[in-house]
């Protein structure tokens, strides 16, 4: 099965998408299996946090060191992500936000032809938020005519489907869904054409 590879660049990325990457939460009959790869700044307390949320981390991307600033770290995670995307391209790639781990994956996946679905988040700062943007607009690029990949639908679906917690519906006699027989039979049931 093909793999699709979210970005988890910091803990709040990690609690947002851990839902993604829960064992047991994979349907068979999905078309992708979701790995969380644990990255940014600071991969080893990401990958902590998805343990603890019991969503374990399936590639682990660290840094050589504490970066000196936002241009080192973003230069180190480029190298990182290319390897990771280009050396065996999965079928999409998640990225939140506008962290330099979306950045650096999302420039990765586009270079390579990878789908990417960018889930936005309110900007912290205003690096993030151009960031951000810069993050939208290469995965809207990429689904244009002159980007050439189709819109991946079907990974759109699926992570949506698990980031959105289903509706409580009520079971009681208010319920439209629930229907009343009636206990008189007749020999025609009402329900015979």
């Amino acid at each position: 099965m093909a793999e699709l590879l979210i970005v988890v660049a910091s803990v709040e990325d990690a609690r947002a998408l851990a839902p993604l990457g829960r064992p047991g939460s994979v349907v068979t009959d999905e078309p992708v299996r979701p790995v969380l790869v644990a990255t940014g700044p600071d991969p080893l307390g990401v990958d902590a946090e998805l343990d603890e949320l019991d969503a374990p981390a399936g590639r682990l991307l660290l840094l050589d060191g504490p970066s000196r600033g936002w241009a080192e770290e973003a230069a180190r995670l480029v190298v990182r992500l290319d390897a990771l995307i280009a050396g065996e391209p999965p079928a999409g790639v998640v990225v939140r936000g506008g962290s330099e781990a979306a950045l650096a994956a999302a420039r990765s996946a586009v270079e390579v032809g990878v789908p990417v679905l960018h889930l936005p988040v309110p900007a912290s700062d205003a690096r993030s938020a151009a960031t951000g943007a810069v993050v939208a607009e290469l995965a809207a690029w990429q689904t244009s005519p002159e980007g050439g990949v189709p819109y991946p639908t079907e990974i759109d679906l699926l992570v949506h489907r698990r980031l959105t917690p289903a509706p409580s519906r009520p079971r009681h006699a208010g319920d439209p869904n629930v229907v009343r027989m009636s206990t008189a039979r007749s020999s025609r049931s009402s329900l015979s054409a």
